[in-house]
């Protein structure tokens, strides 16, 4: 049995990261319960929800030293600049026998517990007008360090990986590619019937067909092109409405870009078209999802989307951009755009509401991909967990 340990010490509205790893923790679950034991450590004000989230799949400790501006958080962030590593969590782990620390942003440095640590993608290598300095260099310097200390690296894609080999080849050993897979809250057949959809038409106040896109409001995520598709259509007599949910604030930069969206909508007479929802509970998402006539995402960079990966466990049509990683992902039911070409964005959209498109919809298909998805997902990680525990030199390994 393999003790893998993950530190929630992330802020906990970067809701991708929460659902990576309810995701990979339901694989190992569902595919590897008896070779894998997880121990999830969660600050001791930890939330019923994220309790009730993590808690079918691991074992859950709480401790003072993820709990923020605590006495003991404090200690250990001191000890962990003072000696090069955090010295109370690697005790804790160590009391727990931890094998290995995995997705955590956290090295030992005398190797009695191994470091799996995931690296999401290298955005800034391609967009680093989207970061301040001071952000961008925390970033690299976090990344540099994770690259040199941590005994392997995990990342979502290829694309990733090339990405990598640009500044850190001489690591590249280290690197495994895990392309993670995106699970529904309930089983495919009971989530693709139609319960409490008119709740939720209701919640959101949606009166017609519609697209959603699902992503948070980062400059790179691109809401911008769409948008100007919906004004392209609007001026052709259509009446689109596209949904946008998630967090409406962008981390890095301290731009207005939220604001000029927002205005965007305004000045041109599209607020009966895009709603903005902001920040939803993800059994809405879902739902959602499974209700729109596409989904859309547009975005000019992403790591391993999970908004592509939800479509394709649902079976549900999207429209996105033709980036190397969407096409990395090969949802079956893709239709490809340029993210810079508005103009061809709304002509692949006229064609969804005019249903010159058909979504795929076979529930035993569906099930049957996802279970496949799901266990190569969890068979991967397996691997990389034995290699590691195998192989202390770290010698050549990329999935």
């Amino acid at each position: 049995m393999i003790k893998v340990g993950f530190l929630l010490n992330f802020p906990l509205d970067y809701k991708g990261g929460i659902n990576y790893l309810k995701n990979l923790f339901y694989a190992i679950n569902k595919f590897h319960t008896d070779k894998v034991e997880i121990t999830m450590f969660v600050s001791s004000d930890i939330s019923e929800e994220y309790l009730n989230m993590f808690s079918p799949y691991a074992s859950i400790v709480k401790t003072n030293l993820l709990k923020r501006k605590s006495v003991p958080w404090f200690f250990s962030k001191v000890t962990g600049r003072f000696f090069d590593y955090d010295l109370f969590t690697y005790n804790l782990l160590m009391k727990h026998k931890i094998d290995v620390i995995s997705h955590s942003n956290f090295i030992f440095p005398n190797k009695k517990i191994k470091s799996l640590n995931w690296i999401p993608d290298f955005q800034y290598i391609h967009y680093s007008d989207l970061w301040t300095e001071g952000q961008l260099s925390a970033t690299k310097k976090l990344h540099e360090n994770l690259i040199k200390k941590s005994d392997a690296i995990v990342l979502s894609s290829h694309a990733a990986f090339d990405d990598f080999k640009i500044n850190h080849i001489e690591h590249q050993q280290k690197v495994s590619v895990l392309n993670f897979v995106s699970q529904p809250d309930q089983e495919i057949e009971v989530l693709l019937k139609n319960e409490g959809e008119d709740q939720i038409k209701q919640t959101y106040h949606i009166d017609r067909p519609f697209f959603y896109m699902p992503n948070q409001f980062w400059s790179h995520k691109n809401h911008k092109v769409v948008f100007e598709a919906v004004k392209i259509l609007k001026g052709k007599g259509l009446n689109p409405l596209v949904l946008t949910s998630g967090l409406m604030s962008d981390y890095r930069n301290g731009s207005n870009h939220v604001e000029q969206l927002q205005q965007f909508v305004t000045d041109n007479l599209l607020t009966e078209n895009i709603m903005l929802l902001g920040l939803i509970p993800y059994k809405h998402v879902i739902k959602l999802i499974l209700m729109a006539d596409c989904i859309i995402n547009p975005s000019f960079f992403e790591g391993w989307s999970s908004t592509v990966e939800e479509a394709k466990t649902v079976g549900k049509r999207i429209l996105l951009s033709n980036i190397p990683v969407h096409i990395e992902q090969a949802p079956k039911s893709g239709i490809y755009f340029d993210p810079e070409n508005a103009v061809e964005l709304a002509h692949k959209m006229e064609g969804v509401l005019k249903e010159k498109i058909k979504p795929i919809s076979n529930i035993i298909d569906l099930r049957i991909s996802l279970d496949d998805r799901t266990r190569a997902f969890a068979l991967n990680y397996f691997q990389i967990l034995k290699w590691l525990l195998q192989n202390n030199d770290c010698d050549s390994k990329n999935v």
